[in-house]
């Protein structure tokens, strides 16, 4: 049985396997398997999978299912996982050599802690442009996130108290699962959630592990090369309008489940509502909808933003003057 289960979902991305096949050979922490979980490619993945491993000393697993969705592969890859530790690999990044060996060694040496992860380096994959060289800084400054109370055991820091309240107003934790490895138990009894098929699951899952009391350790090293290009499913990747607006609508509304299925203080309540109402107001109200001279669409999700958290008077003077704007095309059609 190998100590680290590596699960890499992919679709269509046959272009990018041979490089993530090298990366994950090139690991200095040899002990793993690959599980490859085919999420319903129609190019030649899977003839692609053992040509490229054919001569590896690990087992690779290949199972083809499907569409689902990432998080969908994730769990049909955790059903088969053996080892003693989950690594989740995303075909299109990078894992630099010391990424498992470094991880697995900070959960070996601290039984306590249950998810270890790393920065990520951000490029462009087009330009080979650094756009961020480690999303632990901004701007040359440590992430809010550096803030929390920790201890120092060697090159690990463990987290004493990931404070919800802090952790949601920061952005989390950016304890992605690409950049991290997590013990297998923690996934006994969890899953992804999957009714949304939404593209920001792996956050909401770690917000609700910090509700549970989950203990997290990080390694202030990049680990991984987050690579930024057009036809990247999440975020960082861009997209069109209209699957913008898909995009984050599934986002919310997994926002909006979290928010009345899970249990919390008041106050990390309020803070989470805070934190969901602000980000759906002003980034898809205003920059998607409003920007985009949909204001009936714009006001819709102001509606659903201000009554989540409604103390937030700059977002009722964007409120107000998108209603106006609203008023004015209705009334002058030929000025749309």
């Amino acid at each position: 049985m190998p100590s680290v289960s590596i699960i890499l979902p992919t679709y269509n991305r046959a272009k990018f396997l041979p490089e993530a096949f090298a990366a994950i050979q090139a690991q200095q922490w040899t002990d793993w398997e690959l599980i490859v979980i085919d999420d319903g490619s129609t190019d030649n993945t899977r003839e692609l999978v053992p040509e490229l491993t054919r001569d590896w000393q690990q087992r690779v697993a290949y199972i083809y299912q499907e569409n689902q969705g990432a998080y969908g592969a994730r769990n049909t890859g955790l059903d088969h996982a053996t080892g003693k530790y989950i690594a989740f690999y995303d075909s299109d990044d990078l894992w630099l050599p010391h990424h498992l060996k470094n991880c697995v060694q900070g959960l070996q040496a601290n039984p306590d802690v249950d998810w270890v992860f790393g920065a990520c380096q951000m490029v462009d994959l087009t330009t080979e442009r650094e756009i961020a060289p480690s999303t632990f800084y901004e701007g040359g400054r440590p992430r809010s996130f550096r803030a929390l109370k920790t201890q120092v055991r060697g090159p690990l820091r463990v987290i004493d108290d990931a404070d919800f309240d802090v952790v949601v107003m920061s952005s989390g934790l950016y304890a992605g699962l690409q950049n991290s490895v997590i013990r297998k138990d923690l996934f006994a009894n969890r899953r992804f959630d999957l009714r949304f098929r939404h593209e920001n699951e792996d956050a909401l899952f770690v917000a609700a592990l910090i509700l549970e009391g989950i203990r997290f350790g990080y390694l202030d090293r990049v680990h991984v090369v987050y690579r930024v290009h057009d036809s990247q499913s999440s975020a960082s990747g861009p997209q069109s309008v209209e699957a913008l607006k898909k995009k984050f609508s599934a986002i919310y509304s997994a926002c909006l489940a979290f928010d009345r299925e899970r249990a919390m203080s008041r106050r990390s309540r309020i803070a989470f509502r805070r934190a969901v109402s602000r980000s759906m107001f002003w980034t898809l109200g205003y920059s998607v909808h409003a920007m985009n001279s949909d204001y009936r669409g714009a006001l819709r999700v102001y509606a659903k933003a201000l009554a989540l958290y409604p103390w937030q008077p700059g977002c009722w003077r964007a409120f107000g003057v998108s209603l106006l704007k609203s008023l004015w095309t209705n009334a002058n059609p030929s000025h749309q």
